[in-house]
């Protein structure tokens, strides 16, 4: 049972591409307990016997992390400053991915005073030393920039948007942390685990395939994840 349900999951994340676009984080302000309530009752299920409290937070944990994966749909901005002849700052937010990061070099008025830095992958080609940051890149919870800033480029500020992780769900009484959108997405995989506990293979596979078309939607419809618009250039 566990490894069809790996597989189905594997296959749906694989099926994605890794870049994109986040959108609003609004919440609907819901609680476990009302995931607790609409499952129970679209299960029938009205005691605790089988399908504890215990098991649907645990679902429910997962269910905002594999969304929150999917969609990048929680979001998160830390500020760095830079630091003379520094390309290494430590990251305080807790993340899963940063999605860009943009430079500031603070004189106001000038046309270049913000730009988007590039994500850069350290195994290629160092490029050619230039006055201002124009790489970035992660490696073990740090942020890189090259090149490194001079004495002119530090005090400048590089704010990094990240997609953050959520707070881990222990009561019934926690507030889901995802995007409204995703409520009932989070109730479809939350029935499709109970099911797989219950063995009823089928029924499960079939939620589960639900949850993962409302995420596709609303990676579409919603935050037109795959559809980035082109800019023309003067725009």
């Amino acid at each position: 049972m566990k490894k069809i349900f790996a597989l189905l999951s594997i296959i749906w994340i694989l099926s994605f591409p890794i870049s994109g676009y986040a959108g609003s984080n609004a919440t609907s302000s819901i609680t476990v307990q009302t995931i607790v309530n609409r499952v129970r009752a679209d299960l029938n299920a009205a005691t605790d016997a089988f399908w504890t409290p215990a098991d649907i937070i645990q679902w429910t944990n997962e269910a905002v992390e594999v969304s929150v994966i999917l969609t990048r749909g929680m979001e998160a901005s830390e500020d760095i400053t830079l630091v003379e002849d520094t390309i290494s700052y430590t990251i305080s937010a807790s993340h899963y991915d940063i999605s860009h990061a943009i430079y500031d070099s603070g004189v106001t008025g000038s046309p270049r005073r913000f730009s988007v830095l590039t994500r850069f992958i350290p195994t290629n080609a160092v490029p050619q030393q230039q006055p201002n940051p124009v790489f970035w890149w992660e490696w073990e919870n740090k942020f890189y920039v090259f090149p490194a800033p001079d004495s002119n480029i530090a005090g400048a500020t590089i704010t990094i948007y990240l997609i953050s992780n959520p707070t881990t769900l222990t009561a019934v009484g926690d507030a889901i942390p995802t995007p409204a959108y995703l409520d009932t997405a989070i109730i479809y995989y939350v029935k499709s685990k109970a099911y797989f506990k219950e063995r009823s293979e089928q029924k499960a596979t079939f939620y589960l395939k639900l949850f993962h078309q409302l995420i596709n939607d609303y990676r579409q419809d919603i935050i037109r994840f795959d559809n980035p618009v082109p800019v023309k250039e003067g725009q």
